[in-house]
């Protein structure tokens, strides 16, 4: 069996697609816009207060 040299070419784009996932979730978590959290409770808010009419 003759040994084969290690593939040097596999690994750094391995390694360059590891580090850019990194970066790139990184940069989601420091640059994401805040979520607004009072849409949720919107259809709650509306059957709690009483219904206004229309006046014309």
């Amino acid at each position: 069996m003759s040994r084969r040299p290690p593939n040097k070419f596999i690994a750094p784009i391995v390694i360059a697609g590891i580090t850019a996932g990194f970066f790139i979730s990184a940069y989601k978590f420091v640059f994401a816009k805040p979520k607004r959290v009072d849409t949720q409770m919107d259809y709650a808010d509306l059957a709690d207060q009483p219904q206004k009419k229309d006046e014309k």
